[in-house]
């Protein structure tokens, strides 16, 4: 009668855990660097040397944003996919 979860459940929880955390890392990572990337060659392509750019900038820093978010989309199922494999390869 006790409700608590199998050691199947517990185990498959602590690694769909640890799953969440190493995509979360990746993807921070590659978003970053995305927009850096991305922030830097439009700086240098589109910020004309004029006196007040701050508009150019600001479009500069911002469209960058869009290809940044998108692999965020994939996180639950990278998640989902990296948990189950590394479930399937523990020993039973």
């Amino acid at each position: 009668m006790d409700p608590s979860p199998k050691p199947d459940e517990e185990t498959y929880g602590a690694l769909r855990t640890r799953a969440r955390t190493f995509v979360y890392e990746r993807l921070a990572l590659a978003s970053a660097s995305i927009w850096a990337l991305g922030a830097m060659l439009l700086m240098f392509t589109i910020v004309p040397p004029v006196a007040y750019p701050q508009r150019y900038i600001a479009v500069a820093m911002t469209v960058p944003l869009l290809p940044a978010a998108l692999p965020w989309l994939f996180w639950g199922l990278l998640t989902d996919l990296l948990a189950r494999r590394w479930s399937a390869q523990q020993p039973r």
